[in-house]
């Protein structure tokens, strides 16, 4: 099925997944976003077919992006969970949406007093300052445990020394022309009626949520390894449905032994 990214509008399909592409999430990259954007340069196409040019699309695509690998490996919803923060409650409290919703709900919208420009720079109205929408090459460059937001908004801004008030309208037409998809979902605790916030970075979750669900790959390997006398390049090479529905017999069999 082919998507839309939600900043670029670059229309893109995922690839099935392998044993390989596992791999990837189980060998720790130098920072979240490498490790995502490794992924998604294997697993997010053009609609097309072709590959894409990650670097030079939005930082914000390449979250989505993520979203989206999620979706097809684990389905739509997000199930996640929190504590009741008011004092003497610290309620378990569910938390559940739909990717399509989160990303709808964070659709880039017009902002005004902005102008493009041919060369992809926008104009601030008549500050006589520019600004561009951050690239996934900016968020790798900036990017450690975390992507380091100060950093990152100072390369997209010229002149460099803008100050403060500036940055801030910089920063508000972003977030409506490019915005960020790491935010805070709310909702009420069930038993205190207390409101409740979640701070939630799809890169950042989706990169241990698939992480969890890799974690059988070596375990995978070796039994078909073990049954089959397969190499293991040739077990990684599976899509992970048909590594999972082998490794399912061979269970089964053992089952009845």
């Amino acid at each position: 099925m082919v998507r839309a990214l939600p900043v670029s509008g670059v229309r893109v399909r995922l690839l099935e997944p392998s044993g390989e592409h596992e791999l990837i999430l189980l060998q720790r990259g130098p920072s979240p976003v490498a490790t995502i954007f490794r992924l998604a340069r294997e697993l997010v196409v053009a609609g097309h077919g072709g590959a894409l040019e990650w670097p030079a699309l939005p930082a914000v695509d390449l979250a989505a992006a993520a979203l989206l690998v999620r979706r097809a490996w684990l389905g739509e919803r997000i199930n996640t969970e929190t504590l009741c923060p008011a004092r003497g409650c610290g309620e378990p409290i569910d938390v559940s949406f739909l990717i399509s919703d989160y990303l709808d709900h964070h659709r880039p919208r017009p902002f005004r007093g902005v102008a493009e420009r041919e060369d992809g720079w926008f104009e601030l109205g008549r500050s006589g300052v520019s600004f561009r929408i951050p690239t996934v090459e900016d968020a790798l460059a900036t990017a450690g445990d975390r992507v380091d937001e100060r950093a990152l908004t100072a390369r997209c801004i010229r002149p460099g020394d803008a100050g403060p008030a500036v940055r801030r309208r910089v920063e508000r037409a972003l977030s409506a022309i490019a915005p960020r998809l790491d935010d805070q979902a709310v909702g009420v605790c069930p038993v205190c009626a207390e409101t409740v916030e979640l701070f939630f970075d799809p890169v950042e979750y989706v990169l241990a949520e698939l992480r969890d669900a890799s974690a059988g790959l070596y375990s995978d390997v070796h039994e078909l390894a073990s049954s089959y006398r397969w190499s293991e390049a040739s077990i990684l090479a599976l899509d992970r449905q048909r590594r999972h529905s082998y490794v399912a017999l061979i269970r089964g069999e053992l089952a009845l032994a």
